[in-house]
């Protein structure tokens, strides 16, 4: 049992590791519905390192076919839920950070379509043929002018 006590060390250490990752997945997406940005931002380097390590330890066990056909079942049985839940994580945490990533493009888009309609009313001539009254300022679109400058 003693060459069999590193391998399934191996399964435990998937198992912690997963168990963590999770936490942080789950942890980060109720940050998100919240908006606090500045706490997804802190927890960046330990979802890194535990997707490292979590990387690690698959391609260990991989690389150890014997370690899985030896598992017990009541640990396969674990190792299994333990994937299902991981899976259940990054699917909600992709939902969570898309669903965050469009709501910014919608308002960047409502931005920049404000802006776009605020400058074209602000141009040219009006509906009555006559020019309209520009804003001046800080806030006037730019004039454009062509100089015909000859020496």
């Amino acid at each position: 049992m003693s060459g069999n006590a590193p391998s399934m060390q191996k399964v435990e250490s998937l198992i912690r590791v997963t168990s963590r990752l999770i936490g942080v997945l789950d942890h980060e997406v109720e940050m998100l519905r919240a908006m606090r940005v500045t706490e997804i931002e802190q927890m960046q380097d330990e979802k890194m390192a535990l997707t490292i390590a979590y990387e690690e330890c698959v391609r260990s066990l991989a690389d150890d076919t014997a370690v899985l056909e030896a598992m017990e079942p009541a640990m396969r049985q674990e190792l299994g839920a333990l994937a299902a839940r991981f899976d259940d994580a990054l699917a909600e945490n992709a939902r969570a950070l898309n669903a965050v990533r469009d709501s910014h493009d919608r308002l960047l888009k409502a931005i920049v379509d404000a802006v776009a309609d605020k400058r074209a009313r602000h141009k040219g001539y009006g509906a009555s043929a006559t020019f309209e009254r520009r804003p001046r300022g800080r806030t006037a679109p730019p004039l454009s002018l062509t100089y015909d400058y000859q020496l």
